[in-house]
């Protein structure tokens, strides 16, 4: 079986591991006495339903002007009728947002109405894809200088400059996109955890609930997304290249955001949130 057969397949099972997931997550609520203590457990009113979307989900309106996925997984209507929209995550570790740099930039500068500065966007271009100097600039033997041949290998691969390349083709420029990230960590959490490319506020998620219902992982761990977006300010200085490869991945303080079919693919884990959240839940 090839390789990417064995990632569809991956894929697959952890889309409907998922969706069976939410559905066991969903039967809780039908439980009074559960729903009276997971009220407390948040501070919210009384809940008096509680919906998942499952394989049955249906996309949302974006910001881009087409349709997307909503972050939330499951919605909970409560007695003063107001509504609390919940994230489900199954495993300590995984992904939380995938997608293309065009995508991205868009859908950031409309998300928060402010625009990513020109060369920071060029550099988000060389980093993960799509910019069209990357090969010319591999062929130089400045960007590439005291690099494995591994390392030049894999950036040829993947059209894509490391952290290694970057300071050697300009230190400024490099720590000017590390400086950006830093500087916007908490916008980039909500993006990647609550809103997405989501137009409209009602769709964004405003909890992360760490639950595995399917007798895999014993989690049942809750955040705030606020309380998230707080910490990683307080935490902003671990944005940092990786080793790996020269850098082709870089840590942030929920997780790490690495290069993955073109795209960011941002990673969250679990005990970096507990390391940085002083959580309530």
């Amino acid at each position: 079986m090839s390789n990417s057969r064995n990632r569809a397949t991956g894929w697959q099972h952890a889309k409907l591991s998922g969706h069976a997931n939410e559905t066991n997550v969903e039967n809780l609520f039908k439980d009074t006495h559960f729903c009276e203590l997971f009220s407390k457990r948040l501070g919210i009113k009384k809940i008096v339903s509680a919906k998942v979307g499952g394989l049955c989900e249906t996309n949302v309106t974006s910001v881009l002007g087409d349709k997307t996925k909503s972050k939330t997984d499951l919605k909970l209507t409560l007695e003063d009728g107001n509504v609390v929209n919940i994230s489900i995550k199954k495993s300590n570790d995984g992904q939380v947002f995938l997608i293309g740099v065009e995508r991205f930039i868009a859908g950031y500068e409309l998300q928060f109405k402010e625009s990513i500065p020109d060369h920071i966007q060029d550099l988000l271009y060389l980093y993960f894809y799509g910019n069209p100097k990357t090969q010319t600039l591999l062929n130089d033997s400045t960007v590439t200088r005291n690099q494995k041949a591994s390392w030049i290998k894999y950036q040829r691969k993947h059209n894509r400059l490391t952290w290694v390349s970057l300071f050697n083709m300009n230190k400024n420029s490099a720590e000017a996109l590390l400086d950006w990230l830093k500087n916007n960590i908490e916008k980039i959490t909500d993006f990647c955890f609550s809103r997405g490319l989501a137009k409209n506020p009602s769709d964004w998620a405003q909890y992360v609930w760490y639950i595995n219902l399917l007798d895999e992982d014993s989690l049942n761990t809750v955040f705030s997304i606020e309380d998230i977006k707080r910490a990683v300010v307080g935490n902003k200085n671990t944005v940092s290249p990786s080793s790996r490869c020269g850098g082709s991945t870089t840590h942030l303080p929920f997780g790490f955001v690495q290069w993955h079919q073109a795209k960011m693919q941002f990673h969250l884990s679990l005990n970096k949130l507990s390391d940085i959240v002083m959580s309530k839940f």
